[in-house]
């Protein structure tokens, strides 16, 4: 088994992303709830309970501090949902929060060609520059603009998923040829975004936490509005599109007064411009849901000496509980927020237990995807740790399975058809497709990157080609026949 090793220039930020000086805002004791306004900017306080979230300092420290749980404290009734035992229950933020960081998925379908139209990137000299800049381009719908503010790998991984599905949706008629990409935007509306600049967190040197604290944003659910064919209109609406809904409006400020906590929208600097990160938004949720502070060193990539050994050493990871070696592994660049956050994850799963098992063998079939090598399973074989061993061999659409005790010898995609088909339904329509996206999951692709020589594995990639192969198995046909249910 072949290790690259961690070569120059290969920690989480390799290939491209630098975390520049620190010179953004310093750490802010307590987030604050606002008044309503105009305009996009800082805005009058009004108090409101702090939460226990510890601002990070930054001269040099060997390693994260004492291992929080990673999951978040009971509450009262013992379900996670915040406040120790007898202490007020913390209300949860995912619902707001998935719909911010959904404004930024929503924005992949206009990114194919973005970087031509624009001539470069989005980029601002702060993070408060980064999230106001993004705010008034929503607000002036110039979604293409909007959509360089994300931070430039994740902008890249979210193009290739909307060609993706743009793509394949064009295939299978169900958008129009000439569909406009951004389409799904239209029925938003924002409206006053503002962000508190005084009470943004630098929570490490690269990465700063801003304040959504005002604004509206209001969505239409108009159903003739949106790209699809005619023939598919026909289908899922054989009496006529229905009316337009009544529109509705998330107003922030109330949202901010109910949650007692503004929206944290996370940024990132690389090259030395700040985005608006996504992924970084994420795991910043996830830290402050976990009552955990944002580590103060990163796990460091450390990839292998070839795609074949870098989806082989990660495989034993998982089977190892190595959560260390399973980051090490993973695209730097696409995955920087994993590695950022990563300490806080390991020490997480410090208790975990290895399977004892051992990979002893592993071949591959290497295609190209966008680029990138991706390796479809040929065969493996695993010792469970007894001694026994179990090998699993891909001949076209069937596996052969040896070694293990009344599994059938061999287990095609027909036979997970009817097994999967028994139940969802019965339906000829149903009994003919799921045979063909059971073969498109045995040929399910592990995507990887170089980078500096060494090999990683690219998850956001590989759930792009996931996304590829399963509705690449479908026929335009298939949907007449779903939506006809016979």
């Amino acid at each position: 088994m072949s290790d690259g090793g961690q070569g120059p220039g290969q920690g989480p930020h390799a290939g491209g992303r630098d975390p520049g000086p620190s010179t953004g805002p310093q750490p802010y004791p307590g987030d604050r709830a606002w008044a309503e306004g105009p305009g996009v900017g800082a805005a009058p306080a009004a108090q409101y309970p702090t939460e226990q979230y510890p601002p990070q300092q930054y001269p040099a420290q060997p390693a994260y501090g004492g291992p929080p749980a990673w999951s978040p404290p009971p509450g009262p009734g013992g379900d996670g949902s915040g406040g120790g035992a007898g202490g007020p229950r913390r209300k949860r933020r995912w619902p707001l929060v998935t719909a911010a960081v959904a404004v930024l998925a929503l924005l992949a379908g206009g990114g194919v060609a973005v970087w031509a139209l624009l001539g470069g990137s989005g980029g601002a000299s702060s993070p408060n520059g980064a999230v106001t800049a993004l705010a008034a381009d929503l607000e002036g719908r110039d979604y293409l603009r909007a959509y360089s503010r994300m931070a430039p790998d994740e902008a890249s991984l979210l193009t290739d998923l909307g060609s993706v599905l743009t793509g394949e949706l064009q295939r299978l008629d169900v958008l129009r040829p000439d569909a406009r990409a951004d389409a799904s935007l239209d029925t938003v509306t924002f409206s006053g975004l503002r962000f508190d600049e005084a009470g943004a967190e630098q929570v490490r040197p690269n990465v700063t936490i801003t304040k959504l604290v005002a604004g509206t944003i209001t969505t239409t659910r108009d159903p003739a509005s949106l790209p699809f064919t005619d023939s598919f209109k026909a289908k899922v609406y054989p009496n006529g599109a229905p009316p337009a809904a009544v529109p509705e409006t998330i107003d922030i400020a109330q949202v901010v007064r109910e949650q007692g906590e503004p929206i944290r929208v996370a940024t990132v600097q690389v090259d030395g411009e700040w985005y608006v990160s996504g992924l970084y938004t994420a795991a910043d949720y996830a830290l402050k849901d976990a009552v955990a502070p944002w580590p103060t060193t990163s796990v460091d990539a450390r990839g292998a000496g070839s795609a074949q050994d870098a989806v082989r050493d990660l495989v034993q990871a998982a089977l190892d509980a190595d959560v260390r070696r399973v980051i090490e592994l993973t695209d730097p660049t696409e995955m920087a927020a994993l590695h950022d956050a990563g300490p806080a994850l390991v020490d997480d799963a410090a208790g975990a237990q290895p399977t004892g098992a051992r990979l002893v063998d592993l071949r591959t079939t290497e295609t190209e995807v966008r680029g990138r090598t991706a390796l479809s399973l040929a065969s493996l074989t695993v010792d469970d740790g007894t001694g026994t061993g179990v090998t699993v061999t891909r001949t076209g659409d069937c596996l052969t399975i040896s070694g293990v005790e009344g599994a059938p010898p061999q287990l095609c995609a027909g036979q997970l058809g009817s097994l999967v088909g028994a139940q969802v339904g019965t339906t000829p329509a149903v009994r003919q497709l799921v045979p063909r996206l059971a073969a498109a999951v045995l040929d399910v692709k592990v995507v990887t990157t170089e980078d500096g020589g060494s090999w990683y594995v690219s998850p956001g990639q590989t759930v792009v080609q996931l996304y590829a192969d399963l509705l690449g198995a479908l026929q335009p046909g298939d949907l007449d026949a779903l939506v006809a249910g016979n």
